[in-house]
């Protein structure tokens, strides 16, 4: 049994079990299909049907603090992600897409710091936020494990260190702040770069983290296990998890509002803020116009959606993805 990485127990629960996950699987690839104008390269499919956290799995859910955790039935492939193969010619077709979800992100975060400040992007993708971060006037640099995004983004003139955080060496208080966009649910033991992060973020340095949202996902699944539901609203909900990359959740762990704040604010931060929000941009070869305006109307409803899921003071937020943002002490 795994030990969960936010509070050490090792009580967990079967929250989907491994034949639902398949099912789901299934749909998504129906619903990736649906929304292609041909038939896919293999190369084009990856972060779309092949996913590095894609073997036969259920998802459990810790009985203490709710952290979702994928269970691996099969062992995981001898490559690992640093290894991963991305085609140049469908990250040149995808990047302005991340360019422009990045730039939209203006609002909150461009006022969180002073122009000139030092940014380092932990999983530095494509480059779009290093770009972005430039255009705002910070001095940007990356980090990311994989060769072939590495490469791309240093094509783009960006600095980019390729290995994992906790390789790097950076001098300490060297960053005004670190973003970790979307990646920080595929480390096995974030703690570590929890540490590493604390130690070269500045005082009063800011520390952002962006994950798919574990109660998001756990609420549409109660709602789509309901025989009584609706059959439109069965289908928004799956076409809703169909644009925010949730059918199969192919994602190690699957955080809280909750879970995230307990897991980082003992290292020194202090939480801040945060925001709902959903996928950056579903990664297919091609973006037919009528798959644009589906996704803007699914995600638009879905903002609306998650501000009136919750019901109570818990603070809890319910967009398909998350955005928490601290501060050092």
């Amino acid at each position: 049994m795994p030990i969960c990485p936010v509070c050490s127990t090792e009580s967990f629960a079967v929250a989907v079990p491994v034949e639902r996950l398949e099912a789901e699987c299934r749909i998504r690839e129906a619903f990736v299909s649906g929304r292609l104008t041909r038939p896919a390269r293999p190369e084009e499919l990856k972060d779309l049907t092949d996913f590095f956290h894609g073997e036969k799995a259920d998802l459990l859910e810790c009985c203490n603090c709710t952290l979702l955790l994928r269970n691996e039935h099969e062992l995981p492939p001898a490559q690992e992600y640093s290894e991963d193969k991305y085609d140049p010619g469908l990250m040149e077709r995808l990047y302005p897409r991340y360019l422009d979800a990045f730039r939209r992100k203006a609002q909150p975060y461009r006022s969180l710091l002073p122009g000139g400040a030092k940014i380092l992007e932990v999983g530095s993708h494509y480059g779009a936020f290093l770009q972005t971060a430039t255009e705002w006037g910070w001095q940007a640099e990356g980090v990311d494990v994989g060769k072939d995004t590495s490469r791309f983004a240093k094509s783009k003139g960006f600095t980019v260190h390729t290995a994992a955080l906790e390789q790097c060496e950076f001098p300490d208080q060297s960053f005004d702040g670190v973003f970790i966009w979307n990646c920080f649910e595929q480390i096995d033991d974030p703690r570590p770069t929890l540490q590493a992060c604390r130690r070269i973020v500045k005082s009063n340095g800011i520390l952002v983290v962006r994950t798919p949202n574990g109660l998001f996902y756990s609420i549409c699944q109660k709602l789509l296990r309901d025989p009584g539901l609706q059959s439109g609203t069965k289908e928004f909900l799956v076409e809703a998890l169909g644009y925010n990359n949730l059918l199969g959740f192919p994602y190690l762990y699957g955080h809280s509002r909750a879970t995230l704040e307990r897991l980082i604010e003992p290292y020194g931060f202090s939480f801040s803020g945060v925001l709902n929000s959903e996928l950056l941009t579903l990664p297919l070869p091609q973006n037919p116009s009528w798959v644009e305006q589906e996704e803007r109307a699914i995600n638009t409803e879905m903002r609306l959606l998650a501000n009136s899921l919750i019901a109570d003071n818990s603070g809890a937020v319910a967009g398909p993805w998350i955005e928490l943002w601290f501060r050092t002490q």
